[in-house]
């Protein structure tokens, strides 16, 4: 013989899931927001590059030094960037070679951000659904009285 579980011993371990799947899916959020500054970042990264390259390194630019400030400096024959590679180390790469490494760091965190919206809608219908059990169990216990 199987035991019949109460709506209270149901609920409570939805009540777990849709807490936790909440807190998952705030810190996939969280992700998906730092990914896609991260995205915006190397596109104003690489319309630099390219400007440059179009002058061939040459002329008057803004220089981004931080906080929404800006400095006006005269390029004299730029060919090389120092690009970052990670861990604190930087090379220095042509601006052709900079601009393709830009373009295949987007290529990864577009892929990473394809594969955490995702994720996203998988926790978010597995959160609806919960939500119509939890609802239903509810219901149930406010009809015996017992919520």
């Amino acid at each position: 013989m199987s035991k019949q579980v109460s709506p209270k011993e149901a609920l409570d371990p939805l009540l777990a899931e849709f807490s936790n799947l909440r807190a998952y899916g705030d810190a996939i959020r969280q992700q998906l927001e730092l990914i896609s500054n991260v995205i915006a970042e190397y596109s104003l990264s690489r319309a630099a590059l390219e400007e440059v390259r179009k002058r061939e390194g040459k002329g008057e630019t803004l220089i981004h030094v931080g906080a929404g400030n800006y400095i006006t400096a005269e390029l004299k024959g730029v060919k090389t960037v120092v690009v970052g590679i990670g861990a604190g180390v930087s090379v220095e790469k042509s601006i052709d070679d900079a601009i393709s490494e830009i373009d295949g760091r987007v290529k990864e965190a577009q892929e990473r951000l394809v594969a955490l919206q995702n994720q996203f809608v998988q926790i978010s219908t597995r959160m609806q659904q919960l939500q119509g059990r939890i609802d239903q169990l509810y219901g149930q216990l406010e009809a015996t009285g017992q919520a």
